[in-house]
């Protein structure tokens, strides 16, 4: 038995799903010879792991190794070894195609294989996320895409040398905090400062342990519904982010007072400033006896409050 185009081969090697046509050549007594695919019996020592039609045609099954024959009028033929292989990815598609986001929103990314069997499987946690200007957008190894700063990039995941199709993504300013975004006040070499957040922006994240709503009216902050927290829960807030690599960083901590009262030196009511909710005071990191430092982002004020207390937060993150 020989493999069809290649009368020498005693070893066929096949990837699992696909197929290969299998060549049975009979020699008689007379010296003459013909193909016999479709006429012998084929034998698969291994069905599991290999099958053959009666025409001759081979399939892989499963990954293993196997053997098989040609059986005809009491002669069977050479022994032909059989590899089946792992299925091998032929295409990535990486969806959406193309993402629109302000600075600050996080977006998932979905990366999708296809196989040489055919068969699709969710790989956004295994490829190789590649980012063409991290200034504007990162992506976690698990596919979260983070807005930065205004712009366009592209993006594209990569694995077993296969490149996904190119994502187009336009990141604009983040103009309304009490959406599906956060501010990421850049104030200098790269230190960036978040406001407190909206509802609708930690629940998009996946979100945080928090202590209730509170709704600014449009007088110290954007018309909408923003989170407060206790002390430990604020700090607990920046740990998600740091989760979340927000804006592509994993060390976001709470604002120092010094951070606050710099903030609010430099840019007065941080309301008018840059749209943030400044109803509450801000927690700091500082403590205080038995609680913890707070500073109003509206009049510069602040004091020290129980770890308890309901307020706002700002991580911080320095390059």
């Amino acid at each position: 038995m020989k493999r069809c185009g290649d009368p020498s081969a005693s070893a066929v090697s096949v990837v699992a799903g696909q197929r290969q046509q299998l060549l049975a050549t009979a020699t008689y007594s007379d010296g003459t010879s013909s193909e016999v695919s479709d006429s012998v019996t084929w034998t698969s020592d291994e069905p599991q792991t290999a099958t053959v039609t009666p025409t001759g045609v081979l399939s892989g099954n499963a990954v293993a190794n196997t053997t098989v024959t040609a059986f005809k009028d009491g002669v069977t033929s050479n022994t032909v070894n059989v590899e089946i292989s792992a299925a091998f990815i032929t295409a990535i598609s990486v969806t959406p195609p193309s993402v629109s986001v302000v600075a600050g929103q996080i977006q998932q990314l979905l990366a999708i294989a296809t196989y040489s069997d055919g068969t699709s499987s969710d790989v956004s946690d295994s490829v190789t996320w590649t980012s063409d200007d991290l200034s504007t957008a990162t992506v976690t190894p698990t596919g979260f895409m983070s807005g930065v700063n205004v712009g366009q990039t592209t993006i594209t995941a990569t694995k077993d040398g296969v490149t996904s199709n190119t994502v187009s993504v336009e990141v604009s300013a983040c103009t309304l905090t009490s959406t599906f975004c956060i501010d990421l006040f850049d104030t200098g070499n790269g230190k960036l400062f978040t406001n407190s957040p909206s509802t609708l922006f930690l629940s998009s994240i996946g979100g945080s342990v928090n202590n209730g709503v509170t709704q600014e009216i449009g007088t110290s902050g954007p018309a909408g519904y923003f989170l407060w927290f206790t002390w430990e829960n604020a700090s607990r807030l920046c740990v998600a982010y740091n989760n979340r690599n927000l804006a592509g960083r994993t060390n976001w901590r709470l604002a120092t007072k010094n951070e606050l009262e710099g903030l609010f030196n430099t840019y007065g009511n941080m309301f008018n400033a840059r749209g943030w909710p400044v109803r509450l005071n801000y927690w700091s990191s500082m403590t205080v006896g038995p609680g913890f430092f707070n500073v109003s982002l509206k009049n510069g004020g602040g004091g020290p409050s129980l770890g308890e207390e309901e307020l706002y937060a700002s991580c911080v993150s320095v390059p």
